[in-house]
């Protein structure tokens, strides 16, 4: 008798009718109800587990802007070299055809580039890129008072964008602090 009222209550049936099924002897139609209930809870089931399985898949990142950060920079015979870490977030290879930025010191500009790249980074994946560009008498002048110690930090600014094989046009920035690194005169990080 429990599980004829378990199931009842599942389809939406009085209890009254299926008691008076049930002394009727109709067993064949409680075997039906039981067959529908049992089919509709699989139905429910399947579907659940396939909406459960869709939700908690991998979700592939696609047009990502990637993340860009100075990892050093070094002055040295009027020149500036910058290596920068790209780091692609997207779920699929990010291929770089040029890359416009500036790197702004103190509200100063350092110096800005705009060129090629021509870099592929890989899936989730980092790469360093790196680019010299001529340093001019204001650049010169911020990073050797970094370097003589006048200042302990500069606070820099560092915005641009890529251009990605896709058409797309990634835009990037970061603030951070510039230290001299120790040991090595004229490079910074």
């Amino acid at each position: 008798m429990l599980a004829c009222c378990r199931f009842a209550a599942a389809a939406d049936i009085e209890l009254d009718q299926l008691a008076v099924a049930f002394l009727d002897a109709d067993l064949a139609a409680i075997d039906a109800l039981e067959q529908f209930v049992l089919l509709r809870l699989a139905d429910a089931l399947v579907f659940l587990a396939v909406i459960l399985s869709t939700a908690c898949g991998t979700k592939i990142i696609r047009g990502a802007s990637p993340m860009v950060r100075m990892t050093e920079l070094s002055h040295q015979d009027d020149t500036i070299t910058l290596q920068l870490s790209m780091r692609n977030i997207n779920g699929v290879p990010l291929d770089i055809l040029s890359i416009d930025f500036s790197l702004t010191v103190e509200e100063h500009e350092l110096f800005s580039y705009q060129g090629p790249a021509d870099t592929n980074i890989v899936a989730n994946g980092t790469e360093t890129w790196s680019v010299e560009v001529e340093e001019s008498q204001s650049s010169r002048e911020l990073l050797d008072s970094l370097q003589n110690g006048d200042v302990k930090s500069l606070p820099y600014s560092l915005k641009g964008s890529i251009e990605s094989k896709e058409e797309e046009t990634l835009h990037f920035q970061y603030e951070g602090h510039m230290y001299p690194s120790p040991g090595r005169p004229g490079q910074f990080r």
